[in-house]
C-alpha cells in the first residue's frame, strides 16, 4: 500500500462521501492495468477497491492520477486544475464527467471513478464527430461571455492573458534550442520555416488580439475522442480536464480537429465541415455572428495560437528518430498549414 499516494483513511473518507455510506470500510486495494491512448502529464494507474457496507463486500474500479509538475513552467499545476473543475464546476457542465472520489488539496494526486468508452476513438464515425462539435458548442454556450464569473476560479489557466507571456517565452526558447541543436532539418534547414516561426513570435500580439476580443468561455483544453468516453446511446463523458482554461471557444474547436488528426489520422469528416457546424451551432445558441472573412481570420489566429501552445515545445524536445516517425504528419497537419496562415495573416520578416 505504501506505493499509493493516499492513505486508506483518505480513500475511505472519499468513498464514504461518494456513496453517502458513513459506515463503509475499505477491505483491499489492488492495481489494475490501464490502456492509455495519450501520454499523461504524470502517472496514471487503475485501482480496484473492495469495500464493505454492513455484511456485503463490493468492488469498484477507479483511476489514480498523479500529475507531475505543469504542462509549462510557471503555470498552475495540471492536477489542481482538474481537481478544481471536478469540485467546483462539474455540476454546472451540460455533460457528465467522471466522479471525483478523493483528492490531495495541493493537486498532487486524485482518485476518480473509472469510465469506459463503449465506442473507441478509432471507431468514431462522421456523425460521432459532428456530435462532438455539438457537445463542444453546448459546453461553450453554458459559459459564454462569463469571463468575470469564471475569473473567481484562480486555478483556471488563462492562456491569452495571465499565462500569455509564459507561452510566448517557451516558444522563443524552443526556436533558440532548435537553431542551436540543428537536429531537425525540416525546420532548421529551411529559411522559409525559420522565418515563419520568427514571424509568429515577433507578431504574437497580432495573433492574440482578435482572439482576446471574442467572448470568453470555459475551455476543456484537450477536447478530442481520446478524452471522451462515447457511449452507445450517444452520451459523451468528458475526461482529462488537466488543461481546462478560460478563453475563446475557437481554441477548443481547432484543438479538436488538429489533435484528432494528429492522434488518430485521417478523419471521416472534413475539418471544414466541422468548423462550419460549430459556427452554425454557436450562432444559433448565442447569436454570435461573423462574416466569412472574419471567421477565416479568427480560425487562422486560433490555429497559430494552438501551434504556439502545443507544437513549439514538442519539436524542441522530440528526438530525431521520434520526429522522423511523425515527420509526414507534422508537415501535413501543422507545418504546411502554419506556413499558409503566416503568409495570409502576418507581415514578412526580412533577414540581412
Amino acid at each position: 500500500m505504501s506505493d499509493w499516494p493516499f492513505s486508506i483513511g483518505e480513500l475511505t473518507a472519499g468513498l464514504r462521501r461518494y456513496f453517502a455510506e458513513p459506515a463503509l470500510k475499505v477491505k483491499a486495494v489492488a492495481e489494475r492495468p490501464l490502456s492509455l491512448l495519450h501520454p499523461p502529464t504524470g502517472r496514471v494507474r487503475g485501482l480496484h477497491v473492495d469495500y464493505a457496507v454492513g455484511l456485503e463486500t463490493i468492488g469498484i474500479e477507479c483511476v489514480v492520477k498523479e500529475p507531475r509538475g505543469t504542462s509549462r513552467a510557471g503555470l498552475a499545476g495540471a492536477g489542481r486544475r482538474e481537481i478544481g473543475l471536478y469540485q467546483s464546476l462539474a455540476a454546472q457542465l451540460p455533460m457528465p464527467t467522471p466522479a471525483l472520489i478523493a483528492a490531495d488539496p495541493a493537486g498532487d494526486w486524485f482518485v476518480m471513478e473509472a469510465v469506459e468508452a463503449d465506442i473507441p476513438p478509432e471507431a468514431w464515425t462522421a456523425d460521432h464527430y459532428r456530435l462532438g462539435v455539438k457537445t463542444l458548442a453546448g459546453l461553450h454556450e453554458r459559459f459564454w461571455n462569463l469571463g468575470d464569473d469564471l475569473g473567481a476560479y484562480n486555478w483556471l489557466a488563462r492562456p491569452l492573458n495571465r499565462d500569455f507571456e509564459i507561452h510566448v517565452y517557451a516558444a522563443a526558447q524552443a526556436v533558440e534550442k532548435l537553431t542551436l541543436d540543428d537536429r531537425l532539418p525540416m525546420i532548421t534547414g529551411s529559411m522559409t520555416v525559420l522565418g515563419a516561426l520568427g514571424q509568429i513570435i515577433s507578431q504574437v500580439e497580432q495573433i492574440a488580439g482578435p482572439l482576446r476580443a471574442l467572448p470568453p468561455t470555459l475551455l476543456h483544453g484537450t477536447f478530442w475522442p481520446g478524452n471522451i468516453a462515447l457511449q452507445t446511446d450517444g452520451e459523451m463523458i468528458l475526461m482529462d480536464w488537466e488543461s481546462v482554461s478560460l478563453g475563446p471557444g475557437l481554441l477548443d474547436l481547432v484543438g479538436f480537429t488538429t489533435i484528432s488528426r494528429w492522434e488518430i489520422g485521417l478523419l471521416p469528416v472534413s475539418e471544414a465541415d466541422l468548423t462550419a457546424l460549430y459556427r452554425q451551432e454557436i450562432q444559433h445558441r448565442t447569436g454570435a455572428c461573423w462574416s466569412d472573412a472574419e471567421w477565416r481570420a479568427l480560425l487562422d489566429c486560433a490555429f497559430l495560437w494552438r501551434f504556439i501552445q502545443e507544437m513549439f515545445a514538442w519539436v524542441a524536445r522530440v528526438s530525431p528518430d521520434d520526429f522522423a516517425a511523425r515527420a509526414a504528419d507534422f508537415e501535413a497537419i501543422w507545418l504546411k498549414p502554419v506556413l499558409a496562415v503566416v503568409d495570409r495573416q502576418l507581415r514578412p520578416v526580412f533577414y540581412f
